[in-house]
């Protein structure tokens, strides 16, 4: 038995099989929603259905649409979106009702939800008025990276949120050639970026479809009319068209012993590529719409459970119509990553044409349809967390929330593509030398393919052989390679592998290599910095090493650590200068001390100066060819460098002076600096000296008598 269909319509899944017109007269509207939930719940509490949408209906009273409909019929919408084209249960439907109740906070608040619906639905309810108020401040770009994080995190607690978002955008992607030019570009960005990426994780292809095209059409207005005049005007000849492709099919199906034997019913379908892809084909391949043949797929469902029959029975297709080379995909064996199963190939039709062919059965195309809102089964009285039949959906949560635990050492704009590439899901197909099947995303390299089989090979990663040959590591692998990965026995895993990968599972993996082999090196720098003060006899209590480390030009003592570690300081000079910045812990040997003593005694009753803490060595200024007299200081420290520090800042803080060079040497126990400054005359020079005095212990040095 066969049934043959040609929806080539573009109606919105929620005019179709009603009259009803929402916002005429809220009674019925209830009424109406009340018989939709009886034909697609198994079950539902009618009073808490009532009890919710007179909530909403209050809490939106007197407010109206920029269509000019009553505001309650937006949520509404939404409830039947849930309800028919997802579709999800009545806990979903009540939330949906009350998505937007929490934005008339001064009606009711989540509290009052929470009281008469319980935690769940309040729970619900708040997480997408959350992810809302983040979508309603105009955020800028740099902060898409943050919706992908609460969105993200809401899927985590429960799937429904996000599943009841996308509804809530769908019906505004349907009514929004009433808001402003600028409104419709943003809105339309984000559906194409965030949303229906989503749609088509989630498996929801029809939604998918549909949010990308209402996009498509703001976006790029002219080309959306352009290709739906083409189509429109092709219509006749494509239906004429795809039912003579289908005649051979159907009678060889009516007619096949082993489907007559089992009674297995089955219906073929011709149904439309949607305008977006067709755009995206024409731009690939660089062909006018006119040139596409395949713009349409024909799709053969079988009333059967048995997965091999979707075998059989393509190749009963593929025995009447010639398949075209490398487009068998087998997705029953190897399903996507959303759970869809299906077998796809292209065909040459009547005419040289080339046509998309799809076998399925009834499951499958349950999930084809509805996605994996088809693998959610809540149990009674649910708590917060969804519990998902399948595993893919929580290896996909896994891989995305490790995106997000390792992204400090990405920019938003890598953690966006990151998720978008995830979610996308742009396909290729290659395999092992042991002809092992896998599925990575688009323009996926060899080092990808290799973290995708283990971590550890990746990390271990040398080099790849594809199809028999050696290809650098930036190589972009296709569908049907052979890939053979090269290890060495350790791992050597460098962070400028991150511009060669594309899976988020790889990217992350290293990340996470990069941070533990920072912990690594930060702890043993520690320890051969332990070692070095034991060496030189000195100690430095731990909340002074950060001190000691900017003082050496290093942010933390933990960078201070990691460049000790990569052996990228000189320590023999490194702790002579550590000696000069304590302000405890560091005894001045007994002969240097002798000097200061000795200094210290006969200067202050000397005009000619000295300081135990800092010594002027020497001062010499004499003209330069454009008339400024360069200033050369040298100084001695032996003990408190914050004196020399206080002293430079003096000398650069008086007006017109030019700062040359400033030089450190150590000799012994003794730090010597060079400071070289340009100055206008012999007045800024005393201004100077002048500045320096008044450094709390500083005394001045003779000054060369033989200089005026």
């Amino acid at each position: 038995m066969s049934i043959l269909t040609l929806p080539f319509g573009n109606k919105p899944k929620s005019e179709e099989n009603s009259n009803h017109k929402i916002g005429l007269d809220s009674n019925s509207d209830l009424t109406f929603l009340l018989k939709e939930c009886k034909i697609h719940l198994n079950k539902f509490n009618e009073q808490k259905i009532r009890k919710a949408f007179m909530m909403c209906l209050d809490a939106h009273e007197n407010q109206m649409r920029q269509s000019g409909e009553p505001y309650y019929t937006h949520p509404l919408e939404v409830a039947r979106i849930v309800l028919k084209e997802i579709p999800l249960d009545e806990t979903s439907v009540i939330a949906a009702l009350l998505h937007d109740v929490p934005d008339q906070g001064d009606v009711f608040h989540i509290k009052d939800i929470r009281l008469e619906f319980g935690s769940t639905v309040a729970n619900i309810v708040e997480n997408i008025y959350r992810i809302g108020h983040i979508e309603n401040n105009n955020l800028p770009v740099d902060n898409q990276a943050e919706n992908y994080r609460k969105l993200l995190i809401s899927l985590f607690r429960d799937v429904r949120i996000i599943l009841i978002k996308l509804a809530d955008r769908l019906h505004n992607m349907r009514t929004l050639e009433y808001l402003s030019d600028e409104s419709r570009v943003k809105l339309s960005k984000e559906t194409m970026d965030i949303y229906a990426p989503f749609a088509n994780r989630f498996g929801l292809r029809n939604l998918k479809w549909e949010l990308e095209d209402l996009a498509f059409k703001y976006l790029n207005q002219e080309a959306y009319e352009e290709i739906r005049a083409e189509l429109n005007l092709s219509r006749e000849e494509r239906e004429e068209y795809i039912k003579q492709f289908i005649k051979p099919i159907e009678e060889r199906l009516a007619q096949e012993e082993l489907l007559k034997k089992l009674k297995i019913k089955f219906t073929i379908d011709g149904r439309p590529k949607h305008l977006y892809s067709i755009y995206n084909k024409m731009r690939a391949r660089s062909k006018s719409i006119n040139e596409l043949y395949d713009l349409f797929a024909v799709r053969v469902n079988l009333d059967s459970k048995d997965p091999f029959l979707c075998h059989y029975v393509y190749g009963i297709v593929a025995s009447i119509y010639k398949p075209v080379p490398e487009t068998f995909k087998d997705y029953i064996n190897n399903p996507k990553r959303n759970g869809y199963q299906s077998i796809h190939s292209a065909v040459v039709g009547l005419n040289n044409k080339i046509v998309e062919i799809q076998v399925r059965n009834i499951s499958m195309h349950d999930i084809a349809e509805k996605g994996l809102a088809a693998h959610f089964v809540y149990k009674n009285q649910v708590g917060q967390n969804s519990i998902l039949e399948k595993k893919q959906i929580m290896e996909w949560v896994q891989v995305v929330r490790s995106i997000f635990e390792n992204a400090g050492m990405s920019t938003n704009e890598d953690v966006i593509n990151n998720v978008r590439n995830n979610f996308l899901l742009d396909e290729i197909y290659v395999y092992t030398p042991n002809n092992e099947f896998r599925t990575l995303p688009k323009d996926s390299t060899p080092l990808d393919f290799a973290f995708d089989i283990h971590t550890q090979i990746g990390y271990s990663y040398i080099g790849a052989k594809v199809n028999g040959k050696i290809v650098p590591i930036e190589h972009k692998l296709e569908s049907g390679d052979i890939v053979e990965i090269l290890t060495s026995e350790q791992p050597q895993p460098k962070s400028d592998w991150l511009q060669y990968l594309v899976t988020p599972k790889a990217k992350s993996a290293i990340i996470k290599y990069l941070k533990d082999e920072e912990k690594r090196n930060i702890i043993a720098g520690r320890k051969i910095w332990n070692d070095k003060l034991q060496e030189y006899a000195i100690r430095i209590p731990d909340d002074e090493i950060d001190k000691v480390a900017i003082s050496l030009q290093f942010p933390t003592k933990e960078d201070l650590f990691l460049a000790i570690a990569k052996k990228k300081i000189d320590f023999e000079r490194t702790m002579e200068f550590v000696k000069y910045k304590l302000k405890d812990g560091f005894k001045i040997g007994n002969e240097l001390r002798k000097i200061v003593e000795k200094t210290s005694s006969t200067l202050l009753s000397s005009d000619n100066y000295l300081h135990f803490a800092a010594k002027l060595d020497a001062l010499d200024f004499e003209r330069n060819d454009r008339g400024l007299y360069e200033l050369t200081i040298n100084v001695s420290v032996s003990d408190k460098i914050q004196i020399l520090e206080e002293m430079n800042s003096k000398m650069i803080s008086v007006n017109d002076i030019e700062l040359k060079s400033l030089s450190y040497q150590s000799e012994g126990n003794i730090l010597k600096e060079r400071i070289e400054l340009l100055v206008p005359d012999k007045k800024h020079i005393k201004m100077i000296f002048e500045n320096i005095w008044s450094v709390h212990g500083v005394i001045l040095v003779q000054i060369d008598k033989n200089k005026n």
